[in-house]
């Protein structure tokens, strides 16, 4: 959501199941795991990117990465079918 689902190296906009989370510094790198190094990336571009920084790789990032000053909120479509009765008090269920 912080990166409107768009792509952070190509700029394109995907449903949020096509995209993948990039470290900027990679893991391998010991980059973090945390807001300001991780960025919404399409497969295509994660993978040209592979074990390089956007620098290395002459792939720079659209913006840079931030925490978000505001928290997301998760929205679930759970059906009550899928669900354990002993769970339902707790969730808002999405019926028929």
């Amino acid at each position: 959501m912080r990166d409107n689902y768009t792509c952070q190296y190509c700029g394109t906009k995907f449903h949020a199941k096509q995209l993948t989370l990039d470290h900027v510094v990679p893991a391998s790198h010991n980059g973090p795991k945390n807001w300001t190094n991780v960025v919404s990336a399409c497969r295509d571009c994660n993978q040209r990117k592979a074990n390089r920084t956007p620098r290395t790789a002459n792939m720079p990032l659209l913006t840079e990465p931030r925490a978000p000053s505001w928290l997301p909120t998760l929205e679930l479509e759970i059906s009550a079918d899928h669900v354990p009765p002993d769970w339902a008090p707790y969730l808002r269920l999405k019926t028929g």
